[in-house]
């Protein structure tokens, strides 16, 4: 059966052909990084010729043009299926560099000149530079809306102090996208955003990734060791603890992170159907593969339909419209926690297909059973406050993310 998402767009569907074209180049060097929990530099550097981190960026700024969620998350999906750790840190940098398109657009709808030209240089250094972005938000005690790292005013700059987790990709990428707690201003801290290169004085990417799955991400810690920077290197920022800011913030992460899991079922999935294809197999067997066609098809409409839910959102504030953030939110949070569930249960079935062949280290199955089962912490949510913030809004109480 031949059923997979495909991208809405013409420019869309031209990166998925790319994400599938890159995710049979990098398949080959998957399980040996895996086993040798290293970052797979070449297959990195596959992707960053080819042009594909430059996606998100609007052709007019030297992009790919493809300012869609849903064209994103198809071609993130592809991608995944030959690599989901290295796939993984492509998201982060996705994430952070859509939010910046999308909010090009908006201004260029709004004729804000002053907003359009401050992101549109911010994506036009990416792609004059070549730039990749790491996310690096996740600390220790993830009180998501208040970072401990801080950033410190000074005469010419600021200097940043702080550690962070789950940075993936940090190994290679250029750029670490860093929260930070910002000052207090009018008597309020605000949540902002530090551009730190990597190779910047006091930065230290800890080789300190030896995780169940996703082994090959690269999702070291980092440590900012009174980091100095220019006063430019400070961008956004909202007040510290509105939820709702950060939810606008965030919005496309979930929509990535499932992406990613359903490319690690969907590969499963094929490799273990193809090889049974031809042989004779019990009622019990193809009652597994049956269970797997219809777990895959309602992952895929979940994840097609809160992609949709977003784009058609991110229109709605081009015409000036308002937009109700928590409903896309849950929408997002709703799809990578069913998608994030259900991808484990396509995979066990696959390793029960598989006999004792998927059982074994060396099998792509072994390597897809452990990355699978790291969508459901991911943040933004972790599987717990996402059925939290979930059920809140289903009983209409106020939505909390802690």
């Amino acid at each position: 059966m031949a059923l997979e998402l495909t991208a809405r767009t013409e420019t869309g569907a031209r990166v998925a052909a790319l994400a599938d074209e890159l995710a049979a180049l990098i398949a080959p060097h998957a399980a040996r990084h895996d086993r040798e929990a290293s970052f797979p530099f070449e297959s990195f550097e596959m992707i960053k010729e080819s042009g594909y981190f430059l996606a998100p960026i609007p052709e007019e700024l030297g992009g790919l043009g493809v300012v869609s969620l849903h064209d994103l998350v198809v071609a993130q999906s592809r991608l995944a299926r030959g690599d989901a750790a290295l796939a993984l840190g492509v998201n982060m940098h996705f994430v952070l560099v859509l939010s910046t398109a999308q909010r090009w657009e908006i201004a260029r709808a709004a004729g804000d000149e002053r907003r359009m030209a401050a992101f549109g240089e911010s994506l036009e250094e990416i792609v004059r530079e070549r730039l990749v972005l790491s996310a690096a938000i996740s600390e220790p005690t993830q009180d998501l809306t208040r970072p401990t790292t801080k950033a410190t005013k000074i005469e010419d700059g600021w200097i940043v102090s702080g550690k962070k987790i789950f940075c993936t990709m940090s190994p290679a990428a250029d750029v670490l996208y860093t929260s930070v707690m910002l000052p207090a201003d009018n008597g309020h801290e605000r949540y902002g955003y530090a551009v730190i290169p990597r190779g910047t004085p006091g930065v230290v990417v800890h080789d300190d990734w030896d995780a169940l799955g996703m082994r090959a991400s690269g999702s070291n810690s980092v440590s900012f060791e009174d980091v100095r920077l220019p006063a430019s290197a400070i961008r956004g920022g909202f007040a510290a603890g509105d939820a709702v800011e950060y939810m606008e913030r965030t919005l496309n992460s979930g929509a990535f992170h499932a992406a990613a899991a359903l490319g690690v079922a969907e590969a499963a999935n094929l490799n273990v159907t193809a090889r049974l294809g031809g042989r004779e197999v019990d009622a019990r067997a193809l009652t597994l593969a049956a269970e797997n066609v219809v777990d895959l098809a309602a992952c895929r409409a979940i994840l097609a339909r809160s992609a949709a839910f977003v784009d058609e959102g991110q229109e709605r504030l081009k015409a000036g419209e308002p937009v109700d953030v928590t409903d896309a939110y849950a929408e997002v949070q709703a799809a990578k926690t069913f998608i994030g569930e259900t991808t484990v249960r396509i995979v066990d079935r696959t390793l029960a297909l598989s006999g004792g062949a998927g059982y074994m280290n060396g099998s792509p199955l072994a390597r897809a059973y452990r990355d699978v089962r790291a969508t459901s912490f991911m943040h933004p949510l972790g599987a717990n406050r996402a059925f939290s913030f979930l059920g809140q809004l289903a009983l209409g109480r106020e939505p909390s993310l802690h």
